[in-house]
């Protein structure tokens, strides 16, 4: 495909054949081999979706040998780990929810001409090879980068094209919706970013349509693993119930393996539940069409199946019999994949939803201890589960559970929910995160429900009040910025020093001055080769409350740091004005939300403090959305909590000075944000950033006229 005037192609079936989606992607000089590779079974134990990204950059691409004394490649560079972010952050969501399975993509720079940038191949081709591969990735995800010279847009410009446009945009999104922005622009009003990301969002639908055409020709059917129920089911359900939802089928199997690519089904039952009664039941054994070997926990023999019939007649009948009503086990996550796994080929069904005694049992009776069939008898009905392991005893037993977690289920989760959101509606005069905790916890306690629950509730509770009342978790409206304070000036031996604090976010940001000879000297692949300017971010685990070991800097760590250092840049004095070597480093001592914004805050107070002539002040805010598909309702929040960036659906970053945007951030959650969205944030955002300004500069509206005593100085004779 033609994309910015420059050839662009993707090819697979060359390299890498055993990864589960392997594609080489070129443009101009610069060729990325994409590959991406995903573990057959979910992470134990783990809670979170496993996604890793890895950006490999040889220097041979470049036709360079590494400095130093190895001579090899060692740990990725800066620019490496930027890029390994910006390929995370569109592709994550856009996996299923639940999906634990680790996913690996590498990104490995094979050549590169130092002017077509390989991270936004890097990101197409990662895009692509998962959509060519089993993984179940729901995309495709198009990007392109966006200049504007002269006041024209132009698509993914050259390094040369560049070094004279003043902005660059990159923009990831699907067919329908924007999924991450990343920029630096040269000080542009809110209607040109905007603008701006509108055109991205229009151009990249050609790489779009390139992997389509690769899917079509070298892609391999989706495996789309059955996630069972978690902590969400239960509001589901309960919600369900409320809308008079009084028919359910609860079933059990029993079978002849642990997985269901290694046995077969030989027993299946099922019970047919309205309003609380059993009206109706199904109930089969079934010839697995081959001897039932070992010790089997159901005694189920050979002989015993021999006249039965098969899986493909009875789960045909039984999933006719199922219907569009839904399903309860215990383990659903167990049998359902068997259901499915051995339904006949021509059968396409899926159930309209699925239930978990297990998980409800877990969720509403956190004290039982054990969550086996026969343990949650015993422990909620006081008598043992005699006939276990076989089909309709069990489903019995699975039956009456449920009938007794569901009974006055929806007038218990409404009695939560008005608790909490009468613990929020009273945080406004007296917000203070960790007692707010503290009480939620007992909301918990009194109540009887396990974390998750809690969570799950919490979340969909504050994102109501949001919508409804305009009301946030600690009790502001969605415009109303969190108290400000700041101070300059507070470290005496340091070059400047800055401390800005909003909420319970702190950032302590200080500048040192250097000669020339300090600046940051880069062995890469990029043509960029030194760096004047430097910012830092170090995030303690103090912070947050928490203990733990402090290492080396992570990919959030110089992330946020990038992201703060980009929001300065168009403000600094030319070297020739101000010849020194800058370097700025943000200590967030406590974190409660957008502590990259503050740290671009503090950074612009310490370098003010420090006499860096800088253009005009920076600061920044991070938005939030809230939003609701089914009644296409959003709010866009301003100056977000850390539990409103957790709950919410996009965290957007915004930096710029009173004139315009300087630096973008933004993050997504959900399956992409329109641009009218887009527009209000950018706007929402502007009336924070002025108002963050004003109290900035109450306290220092310009640089001090001279250097720190302690700063080194540098005299420039004519």
């Amino acid at each position: 495909a033609e994309i910015g005037g420059k050839s662009f192609s993707m090819e697979a079936g060359k390299l890498a054949e055993q990864a589960h989606g392997a594609v080489i992607v070129r443009c101009g000089d610069t060729v990325v081999l994409a590959t991406a590779v995903a573990g057959k079974e979910p992470r134990e134990g783990a809670d979170f979706f496993p996604l890793t990204v890895d950006y490999e950059e040889r220097m041979y691409a470049a036709g360079k040998i590494p400095g130093g004394f190895i001579k090899r490649e060692s740990r990725p560079s800066e620019a490496a780990i930027l890029a390994m972010r910006l390929t995370d952050r569109p592709l994550r969501p856009l996996f299923p929810k639940g999906y634990f399975n680790d996913v690996q993509v590498v990104l490995t720079v094979l050549s590169t001409d130092q002017e077509n940038d390989p991270d936004i191949l890097a990101l197409n081709g990662a895009s692509a090879a998962l959509s060519i591969s089993h993984i179940p990735f729901m995309g495709p995800v198009g990007a392109v980068r966006v200049g504007r010279i002269g006041g024209e847009f132009v698509t993914n410009p050259t390094n040369t094209e560049l070094a004279d446009s003043e902005l660059d945009l990159v923009v990831a999104g699907t067919r329908e919706a924007v999924m991450m922005v990343e920029a630096g622009a040269k000080i542009l009003p809110e209607a040109v970013m905007a603008d701006a990301i509108a055109y991205g969002h229009s151009e990249l639908q050609k790489s779009i349509d390139l992997q389509v055409k690769l899917v079509a020709s070298a892609g391999t059917p989706k495996k789309v693993p059955f996630i069972g129920p978690k902590a969400a089911s239960v509001i589901s359900l309960g919600k369900m119930l409320s809308q008079s939802q009084s028919e359910f089928v609860v079933f059990d199997l029993e079978t002849t393996a642990m997985k269901p690519e290694a046995g077969f089904i030989v027993d299946v039952a099922a019970l047919r539940l309205r309003d609380g009664q059993i009206v109706d039941r199904f109930e089969s054994l079934v010839n697995p069409g081959r001897p039932i070997v070992g010790h089997q926990v159901h005694g189920i023999k050979t002989e015993d199946v021999a006249n039965a019939p098969t899986a493909a007649e009875v789960l045909g009948n039984f999933v006719d019999w199922v219907g569009e009503t839904p399903i309860v086990a215990h383990n659903a996550a167990f049998d359902v994949p068997f259901l499915l796994r051995h339904l006949p080929n021509d059968r396409k069904w899926a159930p309209a939803a699925v239930f978990d005694t297990l998980e409800l049992g877990y969720q509403l009776y956190p004290d039982a201890g054990a969550y086996k069939l026969a343990d949650l008898v015993r422990f909620v009905f006081g008598r043992d589960h005699a006939a276990a392991h076989r089909a309709m005893p069990d489903a019995e037993a699975t039956a009456e559970l449920f009938l007794h977690f569901t009974n006055g289920l929806s007038e218990r989760l409404d009695a939560l929910r008005q608790e909490i959101a009468d613990e929020v509606r009273g945080a406004r005069d007296n917000y203070n995160r960790t007692e707010q905790g503290d009480r939620l916890e007992d909301i918990r306690r009194r109540h009887g429900i396990a974390s998750p629950l809690m969570d799950a509730v919490t979340k969909a509770t504050v994102r109501e009040l949001v919508l409804s009342e305009n009301v946030r978790i600690d009790g502001r409206d969605t415009k109303t910025i969190r108290p400000i304070s700041v101070e300059v000036g507070i470290l005496p031996r340091t070059h400047g020093s800055g401390l800005f604090t909003r909420g319970q976010t702190q950032a302590l940001s200080i500048a040192t001055l250097g000669p020339s000879s300090n600046v940051q000297r880069m062995d890469t692949i990029s043509p960029e080769t030194e760096k004047r300017y430097m910012h830092h971010y170090n995030m303690p685990p103090y912070s947050v409350g928490e203990a733990k070991f402090m290492r080396g800097p992570g990919r959030r760590e110089i992330g946020h740091g990038a992201l703060a250092e980009r929001a300065l840049l168009p403000v600094l004095p030319d070297a020739s004005e101000f010849p020194y070597a800058i370097r700025v480093v943000s200590e967030c001592v406590s974190s409660n939300g957008s502590t990259s914004m503050a740290s671009t805050c503090g950074s612009t107070l310490a370098l003010m403090d420090a006499g860096v002539p800088i253009k005009a002040p920076v600061a920044g805010a991070a938005m939030g959305l809230i939003t609701d598909k089914e009644t296409a309702r959003y709010a866009v929040l301003t100056d977000i909590t850390g539990k409103e960036d957790a709950y919410g659906d996009m965290d957007f970053k915004v930096t710029g000075t009173a004139d315009g945007v300087t630096a973008l951030q933004m993050d997504i959650k959900t399956g992409g944000i329109t641009i009218e969205i887009m527009r209000d944030a950018l706007d929402q955002a502007r009336d924070a950033r002025l108002h963050i300004l004003a109290k900035m500069t109450e306290v220092i509206s310009v640089s001090r006229e001279d250097l720190s005593q302690y700063a080194p100085r540098i005299t420039t004779i004519k």
